[in-house]
């Protein structure tokens, strides 16, 4: 498969998918996607997206805990 944003070539890799729900970060890790190795560009199957709906809606209990810093562009003058 070719990237369909630069044309590289894409290899299929587990990543780290980060998604804003609710006003909450919510981290999955270890998810199959396709990775353009020239542009980062992540293709992930529907199927996939499903289960990572299931995953965080179901509510379960999340593996870990993480600090995420936040940063205030407006408010660095």
């Amino acid at each position: 498969m070719k990237c369909a944003v630069c044309k590289g070539d894409v290899e299929e890799r587990l990543i780290r998918y980060v998604q804003e729900i609710d006003g909450r970060i919510v981290i999955v890790e270890n998810v199959p996607a396709e990775l353009c190795l020239a542009c980062g560009e992540r293709y992930i199957r529907s199927d996939i997206a499903e289960k990572i709906q299931r995953v965080v809606w179901d509510a379960n209990s999340p593996s870990r805990r993480d600090e995420v810093p936040v940063y205030d562009l407006a408010a660095s003058g």
